[in-house]
């Protein structure tokens, strides 16, 4: 054993220096695969950002309830009288004037991106007198809150960081209403951000969609609250309607959005990564070729097939590795923290940025690993097959 690594070890270097005969060849393997590494981990960062912004807005002890089979809150439609019968509902927290429901309306209004300029859906909530009571993620940094009844908003610091006409003070133009902007709000980089909220009541009347309510969102009373708080308002006729914690609701929806985002983003990557594999082989061969006569010659010398093998195979990987380490750089300082945005499928625009974990980072080594051993394997096995006369008659 001692022996077969002595001698690979010798192959690996000597291969290992005849690089720089090959620079540009091998240069565009090592490329090709930083190339399959960095959109890989595009994706997958992309992914894992949008999921976490969801999954952080969503609270435990706060519930959502929707119409019956309405898989958003764009399909949903709830009667006020439906709303009134949930002030008597077991489960949810009270305050001084009363239980802690917000019944809430959310309308696509138009934003203008700050870089682009081009023109987004952005999701304009109108909220009841409890709305920031239900959500108690959100913390006022600039300005203040808006007032019952009142054309003003206040913004998630990501819609105000993405699009003009959104800082405290500005005068935000939605159609043909005019909005005074009172406030910016933080939520933890959750996808709360990337929502604008105004009183309920004004936005019915301003988009003209009197007494029209989407979801109802309460604060549940204790752990145990959100099972009676389901069954009085599924099993009630006079409510029947469908609820979830709001933490479920939006692993539901991040669970959509990613799994297309990774249907995307998988198939690119392995379409790409059977690309290196072949720029890998080429450049491989490239090599064996111009050292035929260097080969064989050690072989004659009493090198044996496997050392020549795993000799030869190590140039792949060193290449390929190369090529993964120079991805991995890119990703972690280029697309780290890159801010994105998207519309889920319920039509809703989100806002986050892209993550990159320990475990997205290993499954782009483990890709690039698979790379350089199948690109590299074939070739080294054909190393170990040059016949011994080519060193013994002296030509190739």
């Amino acid at each position: 054993m001692s022996g077969l690594i002595r001698q690979a070890s010798a192959l690996a270097v000597s291969n290992l220096k005849s690089i720089r005969r090959r620079f540009w060849l091998s240069a565009s393997a090592a490329f090709s695969v930083a190339m399959v590494v960095t959109v890989l981990l595009g994706f997958l960062s992309m992914s894992n950002g949008f999921s976490k912004a969801l999954l952080t807005a969503g609270a435990p002890d706060i519930a959502i309830a929707l119409t019956k089979g309405a898989a958003s809150e764009f399909a949903s439609q709830i009667e006020m009288a439906q709303i009134h019968q949930l002030d008597a509902a077991p489960g949810i927290a009270r305050a001084q004037r009363g239980p802690v429901i917000s019944p809430e309306i959310l309308v696509p209004v138009d934003g203008h991106d700050r870089s682009s300029g081009l023109t987004s859906s952005l999701s304009l909530r109108g909220i009841g007198g409890s709305g920031l009571e239900v959500r108690p993620g959100i913390t006022l940094i600039e300005g203040r809150t808006f007032q019952p009844g009142s054309s003003e908003i206040i913004v998630g610091r990501r819609l105000r960081k993405d699009y003009i006409g959104l800082d405290v003070g500005d005068d935000a133009r939605f159609g043909l209403s005019k909005w005074k902007v009172v406030g910016i709000f933080e939520a933890d980089g959750s996808a709360l951000e990337s929502e604008i909220l105004g009183d309920l009541t004004t936005v019915q009347t301003v988009f003209n969609r009197p007494n029209q309510i989407q979801s109802v969102r309460v604060r549940l009373s204790d752990e145990d609250a959100l099972a009676r708080f389901q069954s009085f308002a599924e099993t009630n006729p006079l409510v029947d309607l469908s609820v979830r914690s709001e933490r479920e609701y939006f692993a539901s929806m991040a669970e959509r959005t990613t799994n297309l985002i990774l249907y995307f983003g998988w198939p690119l990557a392995i379409v790409m990564a059977a690309g290196a594999m072949i720029g890998t082989m080429t450049t491989m061969m490239s090599s064996i070729a111009e050292r035929r006569k260097e080969i064989a010659t050690v072989r004659v010398l009493g090198f044996s097939r496997s050392a020549t093998f795993f000799g030869t195979w190590a140039e792949a990987m060193v290449t390929t590795m190369a090529g993964c380490v120079l991805g991995l750089a890119f990703s972690a300082l280029v697309l780290n923290g890159w801010s994105a945005s998207t519309v889920t499928s319920d039509q809703q625009h989100i806002g986050f940025e892209l993550m990159l974990s320990p475990g997205l980072m290993l499954q782009a080594v483990i890709l690039s690993i698979l790379i350089g051993a199948i690109g590299g394997g074939l070739p080294a096995f054909n190393a170990t097959r040059i016949p011994l006369t080519v060193a013994l008659a002296g030509r190739d």
